[in-house]
């Protein structure tokens, strides 16, 4: 392509004795800044893995080079104009990121099937083989050129780019050379020295020992990693309400517990329980992994919006009585986004009073179970505390 542009753009309006559109400072430029296309394509050479796979971000290299070449031996081989050379100069910048993706994918390919004790050696064997091919490969191309004429070595080229394609086209049949996965949240992981049962059934989303729970994610903050993010299961899956709310009291009261140890030991100069680390901690268990968080906090938000359509509150239709509704059930722990030496003991005791708040409501409910007071009010203020 470089003779074609010099020539095209340069040496064809010198031998007219016309002034040139492109001088050869700006050839020289124009060679040059090319090279730094390479590093939006090492940016984007991830989502193409996750997307398409090694192997077919190879293939997709070798093609987009073929038509890259193509389009721009068409535009060179046209009427030489300063539109047609700044077409020429946008389609080799925009579609330049996009050759190189085939050249960066052998190292992880090869990363996969060479033996571990190999990997450098045959990475090194790659890199030679690249060299060589880069610095042998122009000159061959050159010849061709001299030989016949710039054009058929730039056709001859991007049948190279096309051969390569279907020669690699197999690889995509092979798993190994398929679409990266993502990694798997820590909060979504089972480590070695957990109870592997445990953990898989909390994380399934269900019951399971609060206190043993509540040790585990401690023990997950205390070693730097995510807490346990359960599987919100769906309303549909999750209808037996009985069984659900029946662990009800039994998770309040060791929720209260919790509280009550943390706050004493944060209030005890002789536990070693340190404010700042413990908030560090709790910041960092809590909010490690924000895509899961998010992904959880969206799917409890479907599995109350579908209990309270299936159960006759009716949500589309008086949305402000279900946010009020809400903001009585649900007061506020805390606003701040973090906790810190300064909320974390009013945040402990807001949360253990909104605990308190339910579990007596739970016990009431199981005295009485409904009565008609539950049911036509006592025209006192909510339930729950607010």
């Amino acid at each position: 392509l470089s003779p074609l542009a010099i020539e095209q753009y340069l040496f064809d309006f010198e031998e007219a004795g016309e002034e040139p559109i492109m001088t050869i400072l700006g050839y020289q430029w124009l060679s040059v800044m090319v090279a730094g296309m390479v590093v939006p394509s090492t940016m984007m050479t991830p989502f193409a893995f996750r997307k398409l796979g090694v192997a077919g971000t190879c293939v997709m290299g070798n093609l987009i080079t073929a038509l890259v070449t193509f389009l721009l031996l068409l535009i060179g081989n046209g009427s030489a104009t300063n539109a047609a050379f700044g077409a020429f100069v946008f389609v080799m910048y925009a579609g330049f990121p996009f050759t190189v993706f085939s050249q960066l994918t052998t190292g992880p390919m090869l990363d996969v099937i060479a033996p571990e004790d190999k990997i450098g050696y045959v990475q090194g064997l790659n890199n030679a083989g690249m060299n060589f091919g880069m610095a042998f490969a122009p000159w061959l191309f050159g010849m061709l050129a001299d030989g016949t004429s710039t054009n058929i070595a730039i056709s001859v080229g991007i049948g190279v780019s096309c051969l390569a394609a279907a020669i690699n086209s197999p690889l995509m049949c092979d798993e190994r050379f398929g679409k990266s996965q993502e990694p798997i949240p820590t909060s979504k992981l089972v480590f070695e020295e957990e109870d592997e049962e445990f953990v898989q059934k909390a994380l399934a989303g269900e019951f399971v020992d609060p206190e043993k729970l509540y040790l585990t994610n401690l023990h997950r903050a205390q070693t730097g990693k995510s807490v346990i993010i359960p599987k919100v299961i769906p309303y549909e899956e999750d209808k037996n309400m009985d069984d659900l709310y029946s662990h009800a009291g039994e998770v309040y009261l060791q929720k209260m517990k919790m509280h009550d140890q943390l706050l004493s030991a944060l209030n005890d100069p002789n536990s070693g329980r340190d404010k700042n680390e413990f908030c560090k901690l709790m910041n960092a268990g809590l909010k490690k992994d924000q895509q899961a968080i998010e992904e959880a906090t969206m799917d409890l938000g479907k599995w109350i919006g579908d209990y309270l359509e299936d159960t006759g509150y009716n949500p589309h239709a008086q949305s402000v009585a279900i946010k009020q509704m809400v903001l009585s059930a649900f007061p506020p722990i805390t606003r701040d986004k973090e906790y810190t030496p300064e909320n974390i003991e009013h945040s402990l005791l807001r949360s253990r009073q909104v605990y308190n708040k339910y579990h007596s409501h739970y016990e009431e409910q199981k005295k009485n179970d409904w009565s008609w007071s539950d049911i036509l009010g006592t025209g006192a203020s909510s339930v729950f505390y607010s």
